[in-house]
């Protein structure tokens, strides 16, 4: 007789890999229900008291929810600015605490962080059914499995900060498993209703078809406009604030970990915003970047195979993340996830790579987070007063910001070296970070000239 689907389970969850991934849930679980970014996680509980109420979430500015929020009390902040899928899933975690959960703050807290948390450890299990089936080695898959489930960076991501950014990586997982273009298209159409990044995919998919078949990106369009319709009707929202969110998001605010934290610091700015239109443009640089690496991914895929579908992927990804105005920490899950598939699968010569753009990407994360301080506020309602002040501070918030500068240098450096590093297909990167001592050594051997 066939085992029941609770036993089987249950022998799932003995295994070494059920071990992993069960211990990388209970990590997760053990930050969900008292961290949080001060603004993003108190945005997601505005969002989802308003869209629990019946009212819609894009309609206003929200204010603090009372015996629920725990930063910026005083100051109505906007919704979450993405199409309906996190607002609607937001109002139903927050109609499901109001259920059961008896009024407590950090329950609901906890709902709001089950969906991120539960998409990271699904990241976990394809990126270690995918190593396992595309190499056969059940140590190598093992070896994956355990640097996601244990990644403080993705841990930090969504299970300390609450970003959502979890839900789409695995959607792009899913597509190394489509068989076809309609799968594909399916697949993107569902991961833009999540999150408009997923659109920097559609001129890879487009220029990798021939003829008609180029036409089955309609599909990918028509996937999200058609849920989100649905979404609007049934939940009775109008659609004022929906396209200023669109593009807020397609533009980009600005700030993170790439150039354009430099190019909006004031010497910089005071300069270059006199040039007419220039801030505008620069937005939008990550349009044409990801168009011409499509073009170029594209001939790769001519003899898809698992090695050159990951490569297309990551390339497309770094283009866009080298020129996004304004590369903020949870799009580095994006790189992270693709870039250790590549490793460990493919190309274990560009491990170093990797880890010092890890190691990059961590540091700013501390710097930008007050060592982490910051997300400790649904603890108390003081904490972010105290970090805005001591950002503004003369001393320490110079110094944050000097050393923000340095690693938005070194990122944009390093994103400009993983791009060259898959353009190339260079199987042994020497990241250039490690190379400095070297070169400044010779430099000063070098004999002088008279």
């Amino acid at each position: 007789m066939a085992a029941s689907a609770p036993s089987r389970f249950l022998r799932g969850l003995s295994s070494r890999p059920g071990k992993i991934l069960l211990a990388g849930l209970l990590i997760r679980e053990a930050f969900s229900f008292w961290t949080g970014h001060p603004f993003d996680f108190e945005s997601w509980i505005r969002t989802g008291y308003a869209a629990a109420h019946g009212v819609d979430p894009y309609s206003s500015f929200w204010p603090a929810v009372p015996g629920v929020s725990f930063a910026y009390l005083n100051t109505t902040i906007p919704p979450a600015a993405y199409l309906p899928f996190w607002s609607a899933l937001l109002g139903e975690l927050y109609q499901l605490w109001m259920a059961v959960g008896s009024g407590n703050r950090f329950v609901l807290y906890f709902l709001l962080k089950q969906p991120v948390i539960l998409a990271d450890v699904g990241t976990a299990f394809l990126l270690y059914r995918l190593t396992r089936q595309w190499t056969g080695k059940l140590t190598a898959a093992l070896a994956v499995l355990s640097f996601w489930s244990f990644f403080p960076y993705a841990i930090a991501i969504t299970a300390v900060w609450g970003q959502f950014d979890s839900i789409v990586v695995l959607v792009l997982l899913g597509l190394l498993y489509a068989r076809t273009s309609l799968q594909r298209n399916v697949l993107y159409g569902i991961g833009i209703f999540v999150k408009y990044l997923t659109a920097i995919f559609l001129p890879l998919e487009i220029l990798r078809e021939r003829g008609a078949r180029r036409l089955g990106v309609v599909v990918a369009l028509l996937v999200p406009l058609g849920l989100t319709l649905a979404v609007f009707v049934l939940e009775g929202w109008s659609f004022t604030g929906l396209g200023a969110s669109g593009l807020s998001q397609s533009h980009g605010g600005g700030g993170g970990m790439n150039y354009s934290f430099l190019l909006e610091q004031g010497p910089v700015s005071g300069v270059l915003s006199t040039v007419p239109y220039f801030y505008e443009a620069v937005g939008y640089l990550w349009v044409p970047g990801v168009v011409v690496a499509g073009w170029v991914a594209a001939r790769w895929l001519r003899s898809a195979t698992p090695s050159t579908e990951v490569r297309a992927m990551l390339f497309v990804v770094a283009v866009f993340l080298l020129l996004r105005w304004g590369l903020l920490e949870q799009y580095l899950l994006y790189l992270f996830s693709l870039m250790l598939l590549d490793v460990v699968a493919f190309h274990p010569g560009r491990r170093a790579l990797l880890l010092v753009t890890y190691a990059l990407a961590g540091l700013y994360l501390l710097a930008n987070n007050d060592l982490g301080l910051r997300f400790l506020s649904p603890l108390n309602t003081g904490i972010q007063p105290f970090t805005a002040t001591l950002d503004a501070s003369s001393v320490y918030g110079l110094g944050r910001t000097i050393s923000m500068v340095i690693l938005a240098i070194l990122v944009t450096v390093t994103l400009v070296q993983v791009v060259l590093t898959y353009l190339r297909d260079d199987e042994r990167p020497v990241p250039w970070l490690v190379q400095i001592p070297g070169w400044v050594q010779r430099a000063g051997r070098s004999p002088t000239t008279t």
